[in-house]
């Protein structure tokens, strides 16, 4: 019993350090050698973590109708559409579809850079690491949904942007619903780079430093 309260204990600690500390360290005035360390540091880490834990399973049943995943998908995906197609209508016309219509080909490469080097290391990290991990510590499931959440949306501190934070709270939120009911990293990493190329395509790309 103390041992398995101990192991809890450092597991808490180790969520604090890694999607806490290292976020924070992006907003200290360190130098960026010692940022970069610090963070190739928590990098080696997970990765000698997922490599001692490979056998280890995520789910003990993946039995899941992933055609009824993919519809919910897709709904949210026309309410996020028709949403962030309206605000921007009203309050910056300008911006609505401006990458997309005049550099093209920038939209391209940068959607396929966003997704190799943003959607897959998040989404290896925040669902597929998190939930291996830390789901012991949970025994309720939207309780693990919401820190999820608010540890992805903290991850994005560093853009100083409460208009971010609270796109990638929303985000975290579905992210770790569709995961838990998907049971499938390939479903959530559809999710993610659809809904992440969708904002860059609509005209908000500036918000979230998207080259534009």
């Amino acid at each position: 019993m103390l041992k398995n309260m101990k192991h809890k204990a450092l597991l808490v600690l180790e969520i604090v350090l890694l999607f806490v500390g290292i976020p924070l360290i992006f907003l200290f005035p360190i130098g960026a050698e010692a940022k970069v360390a610090l963070f190739l540091l928590a990098i080696i880490y997970v990765i000698v973590i997922v490599v001692k834990e490979r056998k280890k399973k995520v789910f003990k049943n993946k039995t899941c109708n992933q055609v009824n995943v993919f519809k919910t998908i897709v709904l949210r995906f026309l309410v996020i559409a028709i949403g962030t197609i309206t605000v921007l209508y009203f309050t910056n016309k300008g911006d609505l579809f401006n990458v997309i219509s005049t550099k093209p080909l920038l939209w391209l490469q940068f959607s396929g850079v966003y997704i190799l080097a943003s959607v897959i290391p998040q989404e290896l990290l925040y669902r597929s690491f998190f939930t291996k991990r830390y789901r012991v510590l949970f025994s309720n499931d939207n309780f693990f949904i919401l820190i999820n959440a608010l540890l992805f949306s903290f991850g994005h501190i560093w853009f100083q942007s409460i208009t971010v934070l609270a796109f990638t709270f929303i985000g975290g939120i579905l992210f770790a619903k569709t995961y838990l009911q998907s049971k499938s990293i390939y479903t959530v990493l559809i999710e993610h780079a659809l809904y992440g190329v969708w904002l860059y395509t609509v005209g908000y790309g500036e918000l979230f430093m998207f080259p534009t």
